[in-house]
């Protein structure tokens, strides 16, 4: 992308306004790209913003997003064609992120609201929240974006911090809830302005005497590696992957590394996985708002010797095991539709595999 010459002034205030109005429409994201008027997600539906016509051309989307940040990052995002950075209006913060399309710039806001979430408000297993109590070991939370992993997230540190006397480092890109020390002290790091990434993030993070690391998103092999490499040293890390279930989560890692070091991190993963958590918003019967459905994977010695003998095809069966703790995604699905919050259509749309959720649906819920 080429920067244009011409800054003009309608900018980061126009830009407020559209975040207002995104606000006001109960929206979580504002897209906005060149050539196209400004576009809204809400309750995950995607549509053009009510009353908002202007179509913007490159140049004026140059000139807004370039008041937004600094000289520094706007050098970075010309260079590297995209820049994650956090912002904030006196409503909310948002969770920006700048990109290219068509050689024009782009853009998405993701609202962070100011408060962080009670872990009883999100609808997550009971189950997930003792997590906080082990000393160590590695938590993934799975989901595409926009499921609400940064939210289990946080609602978890708050949870911890209330609890104990602990040091809990984050390493986020960017900076998402801001907290603030309850019983535990909080040290937030983002990406950019702190630390280059995520893998040296976590690297500081061990010569500095934390007790939970908290990784924004685990994306590449340095990342993985250096997270796990943590969770076998004796921390407790809460970190975010891309996979397509809790099950799918070991293959993930293991299929990211170089080959020279798939076996060292297969028995470490078999050491220091604790459990994995899927989650993904359906729309709420009726279409105001969305409800959280959650698959949990809870380690028991059957899934480590599978991971430590490369037979990652039977963990999925393992969620089956009613002992085990873990709780299938379909058993959550079932329960919805069940208790009434969800369309049996939307639990069959959500389904990990065709035909899951009835085979689940004529055992029962559990």
């Amino acid at each position: 992308m080429t920067e244009t010459p011409t800054v003009q002034a309608p900018a980061a205030r126009y830009i407020d306004a559209l975040l207002s109005r995104t606000l006001d429409m109960h929206g979580s994201d504002l897209h906005l790209a060149a050539g196209k008027p400004p576009w809204v997600s809400r309750h995950g539906v995607i549509m053009p913003m009510e009353g908002i016509t202007n179509v913007f051309s490159g140049p004026q989307l140059v000139s807004m997003f370039k008041q937004m940040v600094a000289a520094t990052e706007w050098s970075r995002y010309m260079a590297n064609k995209r820049l994650d950075f956090s912002y904030s209006i006196p409503q909310s913060r948002f969770r920006v992120h700048f990109a290219v399309s068509g050689g024009q710039p782009m853009a998405v806001f993701r609202t962070i609201p100011n408060e962080v979430p009670d872990y009883d408000d999100l609808g997550l297993p009971p189950g997930v929240k003792d997590l906080i109590h082990l000393e160590s070991g590695i938590i993934p939370f799975v989901g595409v974006t926009g499921s609400g992993k940064s939210s289990s997230l946080a609602a978890l540190i708050k949870l911890a911090k209330n609890a104990y006397s602990k040091k809990i480092i984050t390493i986020e890109n960017p900076v998402e809830f801001k907290h603030a020390d309850g019983k535990s002290l909080i040290i937030q790091r983002e990406i950019g302005p702190d630390v280059d990434s995520f893998a040296l993030g976590i690297e500081d993070a061990m010569r500095e005497a934390p007790d939970i690391i908290v990784v924004g998103e685990m994306r590449d092999p340095e990342t993985m590696m250096a997270a796990i490499t943590a969770a076998t040293s004796g921390h407790l890390v809460l970190t975010t992957i891309h996979a397509e279930s809790t099950a799918d989560v070991p293959t993930r890692i293991l299929d990211s590394m170089p080959e020279s070091r798939v076996a060292d991190v297969r028995a470490q993963l078999s050491r220091s996985l604790r459990a994995a958590v899927y989650q993904k918003l359906l729309p709420k019967k009726g279409g105001e708002g969305r409800v959280l459905a959650a698959e949990v994977m809870m380690m028991n010695s059957a899934i480590a010797n599978m991971i430590r003998q490369n037979d990652l095809e039977g963990i999925a069966s393992q969620l089956m095991v009613k002992s085990s703790g873990s709780i299938p995604f379909e058993v959550s699905l079932v329960n919805l539709v069940a208790d009434g919050i969800v369309n049996e259509s939307a639990a069959i749309r959500a389904e990990l595999t065709p035909g899951s959720y009835m085979r689940q649906k004529a055992a029962g819920r559990r």
